[in-house]
C-alpha cells in the first residue's frame, strides 16, 4: 500500500514536531487547593505525552478539577486563577499551542518544578503561563516559572528518516518540504507571539531530533521571559560590582535590541555623579561604544553595597549633570512589583513580576542548577511545606478514588465530591478561616486545635466542608468540595462528608465525632 501524506497542511503540522513517545496521553490531576504562600490557589499537574486531542481534553478536565469555593478559586484580587506544574516529553505541537492559549486566556500560571522535564510541545504549553492584576493598567501578565533542577527545552519541527524515504518513494518529497517550511514558519510565529526573543529563534529552529535549546541559564530565562521562583536575592551572594555589570547588561541589551552579553568590566572604571530631574543623586557608570543619547547605567548615590533594588539606563538632559532614565530595573524583596525595562504597554510582552526578578542580578551564563543550596531550601519553604510531613490517618476507609498523592497532599474523587488533604505550617489554620469569609457560611466551629467551616459559594454555585487540625506548629487541612449548592447535596454526598469529618486524625487531633 503506497504511503500517502495528508492533503490538509495543518493536520500534518501537528505531527511534524516529534518527541519521545510515552505509554499514555497527558493527564491533568488535582494536587491541592493551595500551591504556595504567594499563590494560595488551585494546584494541578499535567504529565504524560501531549497528544492532538489533549488540548480540548485538558480544558474539560480543568473545568471539573478546579471547581471549588472561596478565595482559593478566583483571582479577583490579583494573581493566577490556578497553577499548573508541567512534566511531559512533549508530543503534538498544535496541542501544545492550544494549551498555551488556554493558560493565557484563563490566567493560569505555569511552573516546571525541580526534578521534572518539560520539552518540545510541553515547552510551548509552558509559554502560556499567565496571571492577572486588576489595577494599575496591568491586566494579564506573564507568569511562567522554572525551578532550579528542572529541565525545559525547545526544538524545531522535523521529520524522521522513515518519513523522508516514504516521501521520496511516493513522489511527495516536495509536499513534505513545503509542509516542513509551514511548520517552521508557524513555530516562529507562535514563539514570537509569546514574547520569545528574536535573538534565539534561529537557535531554536535549528535544533534537530536530539537537540534542545535548554533554559538552563539566566540568559535563557531572559530570552523566553521566564523567571525563577521568588527568594531573598541576598542568598545569591553576588558582589555589588558584579550586579552592576549583570543588570546593566540587561538594560543595554533591551535598549540596543541586541542579544544579551555580559558587558566588559571596564564599565566599572569610569564613574561620575549626577542628579535626576527630581533631584535624586546618582552614581553613573559610563558605557563604552554607546549612542550619543545614552549616558550610562546609574544607581542611587548612597547605594554602594548589598543587593541592587533599582538601576536605570540614563540619558543626559542638561549641563552634564541632569540625567533622566530611559529604561529601569526595580527589584522587590517583599512581594511587590519588580520590572525590567517596563514602560507600560502590554504586560504579556514585559519583564514584570510580583516578587523579585532575581535572574537579572546573575551572570548570563551561570547555571541555574548551581544556585546555592539555601536558595533551593527557601523555594521549598515558600510553598508552605514542613519537614518530615505527616498527612491525616483514617480510622475507616473512604469509598473514593485517589487522584494524586505527594508527601504534602492527597486528592480524591468520590460521590461527585473532590477531597484534598494537605499538611503545612501553622498559618494554614487561620488561612482556612480567612478563605471562607467571602462565602455564605452555614456552619462554623472554632476550638483551640480544630476548625470547621461549612457553607456555599454563591458566585461559583458550589458548596464545601472544610476542616483544619493543628498539632503544635503543624497543621493538616481537609477540603471537601461539591459542584452543587448545599441544598443540592445527595444523601450519599452528605454521608461521605460525615465520614471524612469523623474518621480523620492528625497526630492525635480530631473532631469530637471521631470513631
Amino acid at each position: 500500500m503506497p504511503f500517502r501524506f495528508p492533503t490538509r497542511p495543518f493536520f500534518f503540522l501537528a505531527t511534524l514536531l516529534l518527541c519521545a513517545q510515552s505509554a499514555s496521553s497527558a493527564e491533568l490531576t488535582l494536587v491541592s487547593f493551595r500551591y504556595s504562600n504567594a499563590a494560595p490557589v488551585v494546584h494541578l499537574r499535567l504529565g504524560g505525552e501531549i497528544r492532538a486531542e489533549d488540548g480540548e481534553r485538558v480544558e474539560e478536565a480543568f473545568a471539573q478539577l478546579a471547581r471549588c469555593s472561596g478565595e482559593a478559586c478566583n483571582n479577583d484580587f490579583g494573581g493566577p486563577r490556578a497553577v499548573v506544574s508541567l512534566s511531559s516529553p512533549g508530543g503534538s505541537y498544535s496541542a501544545g499551542v492550544k494549551l498555551a492559549d488556554f493558560f493565557r486566556n484563563n490566567t493560569i500560571a505555569t511552573v516546571v518544578e525541580a526534578g521534572d522535564s518539560c520539552v518540545s510541545a510541553c515547552a510551548m504549553a509552558f509559554l502560556g503561563g499567565s496571571s492577572f492584576w486588576p489595577t494599575g493598567g496591568i491586566g494579564t501578565f506573564i507568569d511562567r516559572t522554572i525551578e532550579p533542577g528542572a529541565r525545559v527545552g525547545f526544538h524545531s519541527p522535523y521529520f524522521t528518516e522513515e518519513t523522508a524515504v516514504a516521501a521520496v518513494r511516493s513522489g511527495q518529497l516536495g509536499q513534505l518540504l513545503e509542509l516542513t517550511r509551514l511548520a517552521i514558519a508557524d513555530i516562529v510565529k507562535n514563539l514570537t507571539r509569546y514574547s520569545v526573543s528574536q535573538h534565539v529563534l534561529d537557535r531554536i529552529i535549528s535544533m534537530g531530533p536530539e537537540g534542545f535549546y535548554e533554559i538552563d541559564t539566566p540568559a535563557a530565562l531572559f530570552a523566553i521571559r521566564a523567571q525563577l521562583p521568588s527568594f531573598d536575592p541576598a542568598l545569591l551572594n553576588i558582589p555589588f560590582e558584579n550586579q552592576i555589570l549583570n543588570v546593566c547588561s540587561r538594560l543595554a541589551a533591551l535598549h540596543y535590541e541586541q542579544p544579551l552579553g555580559l558587558l566588559d568590566a571596564s564599565l566599572l572604571e569610569n564613574t561620575n555623579d549626577g542628579r535626576t530631574p527630581e533631584g535624586d543623586r546618582i552614581r553613573l557608570y559610563d558605557l563604552a561604544d554607546r549612542p550619543l543619547n545614552v549616558a550610562g547605567c546609574g544607581v542611587p548615590r548612597d547605594k554602594q553595597s548589598g543587593t541592587i533594588d533599582t538601576m536605570s539606563l540614563y540619558r543626559l538632559v542638561s549641563d552634564g549633570e541632569i540625567f533622566e532614565p530611559l529604561l529601569s530595573f526595580h527589584n522587590s524583596k517583599d512581594g511587590g512589583w519588580s520590572s525590567l525595562g517596563y514602560r507600560g504597554g502590554r504586560a504579556t510582552d514585559a519583564f514584570i513580576k510580583l516578587g523579585p526578578l532575581n535572574h537579572v542580578l546573575m551572570a548570563p551564563d551561570e547555571k541555574l542548577n548551581d544556585l546555592p543550596r539555601a536558595v533551593w531550601e527557601e523555594i521549598e519553604a515558600a510553598k508552605g511545606r514542613v519537614a518530615n510531613p505527616h498527612l491525616p490517618s483514617h480510622s475507616r476507609p473512604w469509598p473514593v478514588e485517589t487522584m494524586a498523592a505527594t508527601q504534602w497532599s492527597r486528592s480524591y474523587l468520590g460521590e461527585g465530591l473532590t477531597i484534598v488533604e494537605q499538611t503545612g505550617p501553622a498559618k494554614l489554620f487561620e488561612e482556612l478561616a480567612e478563605q471562607a469569609e467571602g462565602t455564605s457560611i452555614l456552619y462554623s466551629q472554632d476550638k483551640p486545635d480544630t476548625l470547621v467551616r461549612s457553607g456555599e459559594d454563591t458566585e461559583t454555585g458550589t458548596s464545601y466542608y472544610w476542616l483544619a487540625l493543628r498539632s503544635g506548629n503543624r497543621v493538616a487541612t481537609i477540603r471537601v468540595e461539591a459542584p452543587v449548592p448545599a441544598a443540592g447535596l445527595t444523601n450519599a454526598q452528605k454521608s461521605l462528608m460525615s465520614l471524612v469529618a469523623c474518621s480523620s486524625d492528625f497526630e492525635g487531633v480530631h473532631l469530637g465525632c471521631f470513631k
